[in-house]
């Protein structure tokens, strides 16, 4: 029998070594970013906590937030050829161009909170 992915959004930025980056991985997605390491200069690197352990992502891999909270890399070949822009918009920009933020903190903070339970962060 063949199956298909379900169709759902996910929130998604592309690692590059750039302050700018850096904050829409920490504030849009919720992923702390002192987890990049800088032991290769030319190569700096990702860690990501999941449930399957530490995972590496590196400069163009895209860093996606899945559908409990849970984070992991993927690279940008299969990003492309498995996500699409969901064609939902925040203040005219696709959601796959604009991190959406958070309409309440408090959700926020929930949802850090769950991830700290859950050992995320």
């Amino acid at each position: 029998m063949k199956y298909r992915k379900k169709p759902v959004e996910i929130e998604a930025v592309q690692f590059a070594d750039d302050p700018d980056t850096l904050i829409k991985i920490n504030d849009g997605l919720g992923l702390d970013p002192v987890n990049v390491s800088y032991e290769d200069p030319d190569n700096p690197v990702l860690k990501i906590p999941t449930l399957e352990g530490v995972m590496t992502a590196q400069v163009g891999d895209y860093i996606i937030k899945g559908v409990h909270g849970e984070f992991y890399p993927c690279k940008p070949d299969i990003f492309e050829e498995t996500y699409e822009p969901s064609g939902r918009s925040v203040d005219g920009k696709l959601l796959a161009e604009k991190l959406a933020v958070p309409i309440k903190h408090e959700l926020d903070k929930r949802s850090r909170d769950a991830q700290r339970r859950k050992g995320f962060l």
